[in-house]
């Protein structure tokens, strides 16, 4: 497949036909705070966290999302990492940061522009974002498309929406805004030991951090995120389904169920997934099951009780849908929990045998370690490592910084960090048994990031 960069010019004028207001043609329609043109040809799908458009024929395909306008993180930068990294970034289709990347400034509104080459199954494809922003909000448009032929669509699209500032200010004083709920107690979030354990999202979701999962809750649907339990993992033979395994032991002993069935599509990577309708024996009332296995350093059982089958098609139409709630796994710092020495790092090698003969050529790898130490006087350490071997070449490198740092809710602030600068984390923690993770992103660079464990 060959697919041209898109031209600046092209990027530029629907840049400033979004901000300039000049009137398109076509069936316009309103999402959020937005006026659009519909894309012609195009089917609308449902997706409850976007506007999404898609059209495909026998050969390719194009998907166009909108989403919802948002306070903006301050920077436009910061605005474009955080959607890319939502939505674009994923290891799995070869998506990392934007292979390109254009920006522009018009009428006080600042648009990046970000696109990469991804693959999914046999097919190649080619992901744009764009995120504008004004300081005060920001929003990003998305299309994804396995053919050249659906640029002018793209553009169009992009080109014909409209934000309404007054819209969202209306907006903003009828949703009330993200708040923690901070407890300084840790009685009730059992063994985890975070201070702040309960989360409420702008979104109506509700957090809480317990002995053995994070419980999420939302109107009257519940939703349980399985902390990993290697020794349960492990017990699993390898006759028995992931599904069938993790049901008979989270959902049998406390649920009476009725009937349950398997998710039978036909699916890469395989789909663990099982759902029935039932009694919850704690309340008495019927309810609708579902269980889903995500597979990321371990099993990551999603459980959802839902109070009828109807009501949790609404919420996840597709099995897949489940996996954005382990993003609610989310909790705020506190120098009480950060206080202490952390520790992560990671490690990969590659094997080299000769293509004729079969023989054995050699390896390369590399191990990288970095440790964090956090004081209640408000100062840092932090301790870099790496060893990398190359055809029995070995290199180490070693790189400390230490200085003052300061925590928000979800940021950390570190002093003296690369050529004496001032880096800023994004940061939350993350409940596991018996404890949490502090993850760390880099606001700058998304893929500098840390998952660190506590050690002291």
């Amino acid at each position: 497949m060959k697919i041209n960069r898109m031209k600046p010019i092209s990027m530029i004028l629907m840049f400033l036909l979004l901000v300039a207001g000049i009137p398109m043609e076509g069936q316009l329609k309103n999402y959020d705070i937005f006026s659009y043109e519909t894309p012609k040809g195009f089917s609308l799908q449902k997706l409850d966290a976007a506007l999404f458009y898609s059209k495909k024929d026998s050969k390719s395909y194009c998907q166009l999302f909108l989403y919802p306008a948002t306070t903006s993180l301050g920077t436009p930068e910061a605005d474009f990492n955080a959607n890319w990294n939502s939505f674009a970034r994923n290891s799995g289709q070869g998506i990392h940061d934007p292979e390109t990347k254009e920006t522009d400034t018009a009428n006080g509104w600042h648009s990046i522009m970000g696109a990469a080459r991804g693959r999914y199954g046999n097919k190649s494809f080619v992901l744009t974002l764009t995120t504008l922003s004004n300081g005060e909000i920001s929003f990003y448009t998305a299309s994804v498309f396995s053919d050249q032929k659906y640029l002018p669509a793209v553009q169009e699209f992009t080109g014909s929406i409209q934000p309404d500032l007054q819209l969202y200010a209306g907006k903003q004083k009828s949703t009330a805004p993200a708040v923690i709920i901070q407890n300084q107690s840790t009685s009730q979030s059992g063994q985890t030991g975070i201070t702040k354990f309960n989360t409420r999202f702008d979104d109506g979701w509700f957090a809480t951090a317990t002995n053995d999962y994070v419980k999420v809750v939302k109107d009257n649907t519940e939703v349980r995120l399985m902390y990993i339990n290697d020794a349960l993992d492990q017990a699993r033979p390898n006759t028995v389904d992931a599904a069938d395994y993790y049901w008979n032991h989270y959902v049998s002993p406390n649920f009476q169920m009725a009937q349950a069935e398997k998710w039978s599509g036909v699916e890469y990577p395989v789909i663990y997934f099982k759902q029935g309708a039932g009694t919850y024996p704690a309340t008495g009332k019927p309810c609708y099951v579902a269980l889903k296995i995500v597979y990321s350093g371990g099993a990551r059982p999603i459980l959802v009780i839902a109070p009828d089958q109807q009501q949790f098609r609404q919420q996840y139409p597709h099995p897949n849908d489940l996996d954005r709630m382990l993003n609610y796994n989310k909790f705020a710092l506190s120098v009480a929990d950060i206080t202490g020495k952390w520790t992560g790092g990671s490690g990969a090698g590659v094997e080299y045998y000769n293509a004729y003969n079969g023989t054995y050529a050699g390896m390369s790898a590399i191990s990288t370690s970095d440790d964090f130490e956090f004081k209640t006087d408000g100062m840092y350490t932090s301790v870099y490592r790496s060893a990398s071997s190359n055809m029995g070449t070995t290199r180490f490198g070693a790189i400390d910084y230490k200085g003052k740092y300061h925590i928000t809710d979800w940021t950390l602030r570190a002093e003296n960090r690369y050529k004496g600068k001032t880096t800023l984390f994004n940061a939350q923690l993350i409940a596991v048994k018996n404890g949490f993770l502090l993850y760390l992103s880099d606001n700058d660079a998304p893929s500098m990031n840390y998952t660190l464990i506590k050690i002291k």
